[in-house]
């Protein structure tokens, strides 16, 4: 019989703060569910950190530095439960039964594809960007030829009894459908190395499936300093590059959304 969650976490040399990650998971999941954890081309004392703190029943995998999109795949291929969550390796979870309030969306609702404790929003043209051929500058800026908008998460206002439904969710701590997710064949690995595959996503699951997504927050601690996927301090070139390409393929593949379709629809979850 399938469990209720599968808990992805992706690692890359973070081995300073993975065991506080690990412990918040184990110390405030409820339910039946497993942890996979990817450990993607650590050359720190990751693998050494992870392996000091895994239960015995957690799966660990390994990858060769391939970076989010595809470690993120790997990892939900593996998972066997009906609702699969993709946690960021600088993500804390404070709040007790965090996966089961991730959940409760789709127990409510069932147009359902995916859940996130971070935030949701809207994309549209961004009038003001720079042409999206420019070859100067793509190192050190991020060119966005579309921009995000109508946002919804804790940081942004949103109380805790509404379900915030826009066109688009952020990844991490976020809850998805494995089922619907296995119909649309997992993240999309054009988008990689990382960055935007997880907005191509929703926007996929809208149009093959006409399931809607938003932003239902957990307490869980995800500090700046901490640096996020792959980058520390100032973004590094490598990220900028991967943002205009990304960027440049969502809208094209999707400008048709983007253009004529604006989501804002508050759910009361009490």
């Amino acid at each position: 019989m399938r469990i209720d969650h599968s808990i992805i976490l992706t690692v890359h040399n973070k081995g300073w703060l993975i065991d506080k990650v690990i412990q918040n998971i184990y110390k405030n999941t409820v339910g039946s569910y497993e942890l996979i954890v990817v450990l993607d081309g650590c050359t720190d004392n990751s693998e050494e950190v992870v392996l000091e703190n895994l239960h015995r029943d957690a799966t660990i995998l390994y990858a060769a530095n391939v970076f989010e999109t595809t470690a993120n795949n790997i990892g939900l291929r593996r998972a066997t439960g009906e609702k699969v969550i993709i946690v960021q390796d600088d993500m804390v979870i404070t709040e007790e039964g965090w996966n089961k309030r991730l959940q409760k969306p789709f127990d409510r609702f069932d147009d359902v594809f995916a859940v996130t404790a971070r935030m949701s929003h809207n994309w549209i043209f961004n009038p003001n960007t720079q042409h999206l051929d420019m070859k100067e500058n793509l190192d050190t800026c991020w060119c966005d030829i579309v921009d995000h908008v109508d946002h919804a998460g804790k940081t942004h206002g949103l109380t805790r009894d509404i379900f915030a439904v826009r066109c688009s969710v952020n990844r991490g701590p976020l809850m998805i459908d494995h089922g619907d997710l296995q119909k649309l064949n997992y993240l999309d690995e054009a988008f990689a190395p990382q960055d935007m595959d997880d907005h191509d996503l929703c926007y996929r699951a809208y149009k093959e499936l006409n399931k809607i997504v938003g932003c239902y927050w957990i307490d869980y601690q995800s500090d700046d300093a901490w640096g996020g996927t792959r980058v520390s301090g100032q973004p590094a070139p490598w990220l900028f590059k991967a943002h205009h390409k990304n960027t440049k393929l969502f809208y094209e593949r999707h400008k048709d959304l983007i253009n004529n379709r604006r989501l804002i629809d508050n759910r009361e979850l009490l």
